[in-house]
């Protein structure tokens, strides 16, 4: 059974070329990478923002690999991060795999209960309108909501968070604390672990876990779940900057510019090759 504990920090370049090695095998593999984007790929902000330039860089070279699935998730809606990125040959993910296009093109979505998009909705206007204030925001990820108070003055910062606390609750969410902020989750069944399983079982088949090499990288408690499921079937990486983190995952990746890292020992695998 899988529980969360302190995984190893991955601190150089070649901490994270040891972390893959002998994992991939270019020729014969078929990889995959799901990575959620704010947080992991680019750092959070309320408005999209764009990737360190490294990251970026790998990101198109494997991207266009054809022996690599790649699939990008975001807690924003489906044509937002697609707009933004751009890139073909690659699966979106929006609402943390609610929505979902595939590069041909075929999209599906699923639809979450009228009642609970309804309470979803009372809950995201109650915290904007009553404690968003002094640098604290709402990310409104569709199933779920995180308050951000990161930037509020120690004086306001408890008043704030016990306001957005029994705002939650009233509105009949699982709380759960991070360091910074809140999570307000629905109690239903549908995670990131679900959208990456149905999105593998569509593209590949029932049998996706023994046939694929998979890789997955998220900053969120969200990303936990996904990272729960993978257990024991791919490698998995947290972004996380807490020396306290308790984790699913087999690693900890400390910033978003070390994604980069991660990615370019991804994309050295299939350099070598070439100079084979």
């Amino acid at each position: 059974m899988a529980e969360q504990k302190k995984a190893p920090l991955l601190k150089k370049e070649e901490d994270y070329v040891k972390a893959l090695e002998g994992f991939i095998t270019p020729d014969q593999d078929q990889v995959v990478l799901l990575l959620d984007y704010d947080g992991t790929l680019a750092p959070l902000t309320e408005e999209l923002s764009v990737m360190p330039k490294d990251t970026e860089i790998n990101i198109k070279k494997l991207a266009a690999n054809e022996k690599i699935f790649m699939v990008v998730f975001s807690g924003r809606e489906l044509n937002e991060i697609k707009n933004h990125l751009k890139f073909p040959n690659v699966t979106y993910a929006g609402n943390h795999g609610l929505e979902v296009e595939y590069p041909s093109g075929k999209k599906f979505k699923i639809e979450m209960p009228e009642e609970l998009l309804e309470k979803h909705n009372k809950l995201v206007a109650e915290l904007k309108e009553k404690v968003v204030c002094s640098g604290a925001w709402v990310e409104d990820k569709k199933i779920s909501v995180t308050y951000h108070y990161k930037g509020v003055t120690d004086k306001l910062k408890a008043k704030l968070i016990a306001e957005a606390k029994g705002l939650i609750q009233s509105h009949g969410f699982q709380l759960i604390e991070t360091p910074y902020a809140l999570e307000g989750k629905p109690r239903v069944n549908w995670d990131k672990g679900e959208g990456a399983k149905m999105i593998l079982e569509k593209h590949f088949d029932a049998d996706w876990a023994k046939n694929l090499k998979i890789i997955y990288v998220g900053d969120d408690t969200t990303d936990e779940d996904a990272i729960k499921v993978l257990h024991g079937i791919g490698k998995t990486f947290r972004v996380s900057e807490l020396p306290t983190l308790k984790t699913y995952a087999n690693y900890q990746i400390k910033t978003v510019e070390e994604v980069g890292w991660l990615l370019k020992a991804v994309q050295a695998n299939y350099e070598k090759k070439k100079k084979a």
